[in-house]
């Protein structure tokens, strides 16, 4: 097939994502080529050459209007992954009109596409993790931290890491913008590192494997800078699961309602379901390596053989034969 990709224009982890996904689709024998959201003569011409049979964006925020309206009149199927949902339902809904197939990161956000959009194909298909980038480190060397959490700090886990450094001395590093804003201030030299900015999948992936636990607690829909005004629940877990697991990392994880659909709880992967439940399990695992070990390994297993960026692709072709 041929298909053209438009990238998202989004910074930091997007351009990873974009890659992966072209890298899948050139992999599995197709023609691709990829473009900016923006209307130019010169990108026209190449699309109308290369009359692609597939059109794929991710996150569609910055698609121009006139991009949009040019690729209507080609008899390409137009898709989208909606790889911000629920957070920014706000600007998701008004642009499901101009696709022909929805791909939605979230059960929750898949669940509301459903009834509000009858007539439309849509697909729950959650992000998946890049072997080439998230693997374990061999052999494997010494732990560097206890504990680890990288990502943006959102309240649930800002009150997480204060409850877990006001319980006990752990070697614990914090990783993302704005940490330092955040830690309450008699705390942050009690075995704290802290990394005050987005780092790159390389360095986390250095991280996931020099940790013993990963902490992984999940955002909220009701967080006040989300664009989610009718506040539609997310219930899946986020692309950072599947990163954590294919690097051979031991996570405790945000229970959430899709877990199931990707991992098994008794032997894939541990959950929690509120603070007092995961500092229990930091304690549990803090010093069982054994335990661990059974977990992470399966956890990499049925990522490698479930979760890649292929799998997703593959995902995206079938439904069109």
């Amino acid at each position: 097939m041929n298909i053209l990709l438009i990238t998202s224009s989004y910074p930091r982890i997007y351009p990873y994502f974009e890659k992966a996904i072209e890298d899948a689709f050139n992999n599995l024998g197709n023609r691709v080529i990829t473009i900016k959201p923006k209307y130019t003569a010169a990108t026209m011409e190449m699309v109308k050459s290369f009359q692609p049979d597939i059109i794929l964006t991710m996150v569609g925020y910055k698609m121009d209007p006139k991009l949009m309206a040019f690729l209507k009149k080609t008899k390409a199927i137009r898709c989208i992954w909606l790889t911000e949902d629920p957070f920014y339902m706000d600007m998701s809904i008004p642009i499901v009109e101009n696709y022909d197939c929805i791909f939605t990161i979230d059960l929750g956000a898949y669940e509301f596409y459903q009834k509000q959009f009858p007539s439309k194909k849509i697909y729950h298909l959650p992000l998946g993790t890049d072997p080439s980038l998230y693997y374990p480190i061999e052999p494997k060397e010494d732990y560097l931290y206890d504990l680890c959490l990288i990502g943006y700090p959102y309240p649930e886990r800002i009150k997480l890491i204060n409850r877990l450094l006001n319980d006990a001395q752990h070697n614990l590093i914090l990783v993302g913008p704005l940490w330092k804003k955040h830690i309450e201030s008699h705390i942050q030299n009690r075995g704290l590192s802290i990394i005050n900015k987005w780092i790159k999948p390389e360095l986390a992936r250095i991280l996931f494997n020099r940790s013993k636990i990963i902490l992984n607690p999940h955002r909220t829909y009701h967080y006040n800078k989300n664009k989610n005004t009718i506040e539609i629940e997310n219930k899946s877990i986020n692309n950072r699961s599947f990163d954590i697991a294919a690097c051979g990392g031991f996570q405790l994880l945000t229970n959430m309602a899709d877990i199931e659909r990707h991992f098994a709880t008794n032997q894939d992967i541990v959950v929690y379901s509120n603070v007092e439940e995961c500092i229990e399990l930091v304690h549990q695992f803090i010093n069982d390596e054994t335990s661990r070990d059974y977990y992470r390994r399966n956890a990499q297993k049925k990522v490698l053989e479930n979760h890649t960026f292929t799998h997703r692709v593959k995902f995206i072709l079938n439904q069109f034969g």
